[in-house]
C-alpha cells in the first residue's frame, strides 16, 4: 500500500517566494498503520519575510523561531522518515506542498514524493456536495473537527501538531464511515 505522509506547516506568510516554513508536523502512516512516532519541529527559515497576520494566527514567537534548528537540518531529519514515492497528505495541501517543494529545492534535496497528493479536505467537500453535510458549513479544518467532535481538551487550531492530528483523525473517521456504508 505504501506510505502516506500527513503534513502540516506553519509559515511566516502565504507567499512561497517571500515567506518560509517555521514549523512542521507530520504523521506517517505505512500500509494503513500509523507509525508510533510523529515528527514535529520548529524551524529557523533563515532570511525570509515575516507577516504580522501569519504571526497573529500561529502565535510562534520570533525568539522561538530564532532558536529553532535551521531549515536544512529539519528537512533532512524529516526526509529520512519518508519512503520513496510516499504520498503527501493533509488538509488543503496545495500551500503546504508548494512550501515543502520550494524548501527541498532550496536545500538541494531530491523530491522523493509521488506526484499525487491526497487532500483530506476533498473527502469532506465530497460529503457536502452529496448532501451529507450542511451546504452552508465552511469546510475549514477547525470547523469540521468541531462538527465531528474530534477536538480533545487543550487542543487549539493553527499549530502544526494539532492541525496534522485533526487532519489524520478526520481521515480515519472518513475511512471508518466508508467501511460502514459498504
Amino acid at each position: 500500500m505504501g506510505q502516506l505522509v500527513f503534513v502540516d506547516l506553519e509559515t511566516t506568510g502565504l507567499d512561497v517566494e517571500r515567506h518560509g516554513i517555521i514549523e512542521i508536523a507530520c504523521i506517517f502512516e505505512t500500509d494503513g498503520q500509523r507509525d508510533p512516532e510523529d515528527f514535529v519541529s520548529l524551524v529557523n527559515p533563515g532570511t525570509v519575510e515575516f507577516s504580522s497576520e501569519a504571526a497573529a494566527i500561529h502565535g510562534i514567537s520570533p525568539a522561538a523561531i530564532a532558536a529553532a534548528p535551521p531549515l536544512e537540518e529539519v528537512l533532512r531529519r524529516f526526509d529520512r522518515r519518508c519512503a520513496d514515492g510516499a504520498v503527501l497528505s493533509g488538509w488543503n495541501t496545495k500551500v503546504d506542498e508548494a512550501f515543502l517543494y520550494r524548501a527541498y529545492r532550496r536545500c538541494g534535496l531530491p523530491w522523493r514524493f509521488d506526484y499525487h497528493v491526497f487532500d483530506v479536505w476533498s473527502l469532506y467537500k465530497h460529503l457536502q456536495l452529496r448532501g451529507k453535510l450542511p451546504a452552508d458549513l465552511h469546510i475549514g479544518l477547525s470547523t469540521i473537527a468541531k462538527y465531528f467532535n474530534i477536538v480533545r481538551d487543550g487542543e487549539s487550531a493553527h499549530r502544526a501538531r494539532t492541525d496534522v492530528e485533526w487532519t489524520w483523525r478526520l481521515y480515519r473517521l472518513a475511512l471508518e464511515a466508508d467501511r460502514c456504508h459498504t
